[in-house]
C-alpha cells in the first residue's frame, strides 16, 4: 500500500478535484477547519486483491474512494464467503462508519477488487469533520441511508427470492455491466456473491445451460442462444 500526504503537489490538486467531482457537496465547504483536514489527508494507491480490513480489527481511518472498487464480505463458521455490499467511487463504507462512530472493531472483511485510489482521513480527523463541516456530516448521513436501503433490498432478495432466480438476475446484471457476451468469472466467485456453495451454483448453472441461457467454459460464462434469463423480461445484450 503506497501512501503520500496530499500536500502542494499535482497529485493533491488532481485528487481534490476528483474528490469534489464525486462528492460535490464537499466543495461547498471552504471553512479553515475543513481545508486543514483536507491538507492532512493521505492519497493511497492499492493494487487489486489487497486486504484492506479484517473482521475484529480496529478501524483507524476513513476512506473516500476516488477510483476502483472495494468488496465488503463476511465469512461463516465454515469459511464460506458472502458479499455484503460493494463500494464504488462516490459511496461510503457502512462498516467503517459503524466502527469509527461507535469505536468498535470492524465487523466484516474488505478487499480491493481492482486497483484503487482513495483519500484517507485519520479517525481523529473524521470525528473532527463530523463536528465542523455541515457538508461532510450531510454526506455521511445521506450515504448511510442509501447504503442501508440497498442492504435491506439485498437481504429481502436473499430471504424471499429463489436461489435460481437470484443467480439468473446476478448474471444478467454482470453481463449488462460488462457490456459483453462473456463473463470471466468462476463458480466459486458466484457462490461468494450469493452466499451459497460452489456445488449448488454449478448445478444451477448447468440447468441454465440446458435451457440455452448460457454456455459454460472453464473460468468463463457466455451468453446462450436464448439470450434471456429466467425471471427477467429483458434480453441480454
Amino acid at each position: 500500500m503506497l501512501k503520500s500526504p496530499l500536500l502542494s503537489s499535482e497529485n493533491r490538486i488532481t485528487s481534490i478535484d476528483r474528490l469534489f467531482e464525486l462528492y460535490p457537496q464537499l466543495a461547498d465547504d471552504q471553512s479553515a477547519e475543513w481545508l486543514a483536514i483536507l491538507e492532512r489527508a493521505q492519497l493511497v494507491d492499492v493494487v487489486m486483491n489487497t486486504p484492506l480490513a479484517t473482521a475484529g480489527t480496529s478501524c483507524t481511518s476513513f476512506m473516500l474512494l476516488l477510483d476502483g472498487g472495494v468488496r465488503i464480505y463476511q465469512n461463516d463458521e465454515s469459511g464460506r464467503e458472502m458479499t455484503l455490499y460493494r463500494i464504488a467511487p462516490g459511496d461510503v463504507c457502512l462498516m467503517s462508519l459503524n466502527s469509527l462512530i461507535h469505536d468498535r472493531p470492524f465487523r466484516a472483511n474488505a478487499s480491493s477488487e481492482t486497483d484503487i485510489n482513495m483519500i484517507l482521513f485519520s479517525a481523529q480527523d473524521f470525528n473532527l469533520a463530523m463536528k465542523v463541516s455541515d457538508a461532510f456530516r450531510m454526506l455521511i448521513l445521506s450515504s448511510l441511508v442509501d447504503t442501508v436501503c440497498t442492504m435491506l433490498q439485498s437481504f429481502y432478495d436473499t430471504a424471499f427470492e429463489p436461489l435460481d432466480i437470484r443467480l439468473a438476475c446476478l448474471l444478467g446484471r454482470l453481463f449488462e455491466r460488462g457490456g459483453s457476451d462473456q463473463l470471466d468469472i468462476t463458480h466459486q466467485e458466484l457462490s461468494q456473491e450469493l452466499g451459497t456453495t460452489r456445488e449448488v451454483v454449478s448445478r444451477l448453472l448447468k440447468k441454465l445451460e440446458q435451457q440455452e441461457c448460457i454456455v459454460l467454459q472453464r473460468g468463463k460464462i457466455l451468453v446462450g442462444e436464448n439470450k434471456q434469463m429466467p425471471g427477467s423480461s429483458e434480453s441480454i445484450p
